[in-house]
């Protein structure tokens, strides 16, 4: 066996430098304190449990609703500076579960009544009708939860119920309709 080159050094040398640098395994009873920011839980008393509820209504699957709003606040955790630094973080946070719905809702999952509203609807105006009629939110509540102000939930909520008019009026005939 061929001698590599370098200092050698005998194996009491390596004892020794093992020695010195051993370190005891953590006592696993006793578990990691994980300090979060006051804000943020404060931020996530007030709002995961509408979050949920909005969730469930859209996916309907009470552990996947769970683990997406799961999901969502932990992404917010990760991010929490700059969307505690944007203009409005409840609309951060919102935007963020939207996303994770959406890619969730695909194919046939997508096929609930609640979510048929988001085919017809612009999003915004989807999200104020679920709020406001599923989950009977008032126009403020639903506001602060989607980061808006309290009169574009009012508008959204208008533009939604004419849009829907529009499309479950059944077309009247030409010779019917009334001259303008």
């Amino acid at each position: 066996m061929a001698e590599l080159p370098g200092p050698q050094r005998k194996p009491t040398v390596y004892r020794a430098l093992l020695s010195q640098c051993a370190v005891e395994p953590p006592d696993r009873t006793a578990g990691l304190i994980v300090s979060l920011p006051m804000d943020y839980i404060a931020f996530c008393l007030l709002y995961q449990d509408r979050y949920l509820r909005y969730t469930r209504a859209r996916v309907a699957d009470p552990d996947l609703s769970r683990e997406l709003v799961e999901t969502t606040l932990g992404s917010v955790a990760i991010n929490w500076a700059s969307v505690l630094a944007s203009r409005r973080p409840a609309a951060e946070a919102w935007d963020i579960l939207g996303s994770l719905i959406a890619q969730t809702l695909r194919g046939p999952a997508a096929a609930t009544l609640c979510n048929t509203v988001y085919r017809v609807l612009p999003l915004l105006q989807a999200d104020v009708v679920i709020l406001r009629h599923r989950l009977s939110l008032s126009n403020k509540q639903a506001a602060d939860l989607i980061g808006v102000e309290e009169p574009v939930v009012a508008s959204q909520l208008r533009m939604a119920h004419r849009t829907m008019a529009r499309r479950t009026v059944p077309a009247q005939p030409t010779a019917l309709r009334p001259l303008v």
